[in-house]
């Protein structure tokens, strides 16, 4: 059996290259806003690459960044500041906050139509009524991936493990209304080993390094690993992907799509506003 790997590192150059030449063809003045807070390690290496990668499309883009003791005022305030800032056509949060912050409520602030991290409550129920503005980007970024390699949905049967709003919840709506039936569980499902089984298709986005072991899978299976832990390792044990028929490496799979499906909403929210 041919073991196809879902490159999620090669197709989000190719995202990154179409937009840079549309910028290039048309520039703009627009900017993303990053909005960050505290000295978590994997944060500041991911504001640096969406930096970078929007610099390098043409996107101006400006992190606003606070130390861990900052309060929640402080960062609702810069939140509402940058929501009626004309400059800034894209605002996200960096996920995670410290535990003293509610992040939802700071999700909340963001206009619809500049939410390109797609992480509002306003965001969530628009995906719910299949009128979304703008999707969780890593969400988003997967659904890319189905389409790029011409994975039909329609009628597949799904386990989506993992319940976060980031990316859980928000993807086992989309997968439904691209037409799969979806289980949701997460890292306490009973039975879970034996659940895996059942499934054509296997998502997992717990954040729990190699939870999900090889010997769980049959084979033939398609295995999508949207965790990034310490060691480079993601949710499912490596050697699961010698059984599947298409799985997303870790890394290089889920994770650049993530970056380059922020990219892509950010391209999309400036253009509504040229």
């Amino acid at each position: 059996m041919e073991n196809i790997i879902l490159d999620g590192k090669e197709t989000s150059k190719e995202i990154i290259e179409e937009l840079k030449q549309k910028f290039e063809a048309n520039p703009t003045s627009k900017k993303l806003a990053i909005v960050s807070v505290g000295d978590d390690y994997g944060s500041a290496v991911y504001c640096n690459m969406k930096k970078k990668k929007a610099e390098y499309i043409g996107i101006g883009c400006e992190v606003f960044h606070f130390e861990d003791n900052v309060s929640q005022e402080e960062v609702e305030n810069k939140v509402k500041e940058l929501a009626n800032d004309n400059s800034f056509a894209g605002i996200m949060i960096q996920h995670p906050l410290p535990k003293h912050i509610n992040e939802q409520k700071c999700f909340n602030l963001i206009p619809a139509e500049k939410d390109v991290d797609g992480l509002s409550a306003e965001s969530f129920g628009l995906i719910a009524q299949s009128a979304p503005i703008f999707v969780p980007a890593t969400a988003l970024g997967i659904m890319k991936l189905f389409e790029k390699y011409n994975i039909n949905l329609v009628g597949e049967e799904v386990l989506m493990i993992g319940k976060s709003q980031i990316v859980g919840l928000p993807l086992s709506v989309m997968l439904m209304k691209a037409g799969a039936t979806v289980t949701v569980a997460h890292s306490r499902t009973r039975n879970l080993s034996d659940m895996i089984k059942n499934y054509k298709i296997v998502i997992v986005a717990i954040g729990k390094p190699e939870l999900i072991k090889a010997d769980w899978f049959t084979e033939g299976q398609i295995i999508v690993d949207a965790g990034y832990n310490t060691g480079n390792v993601g949710d499912v044990d490596h050697n699961a992907y010698n059984k599947a028929s298409f799985y997303t490496p870790v890394p290089g799979g889920v994770g650049p799509m993530t970056i380059a499906s922020l990219m892509s909403q950010t391209a999309t929210a400036i253009e509504k506003l040229r």
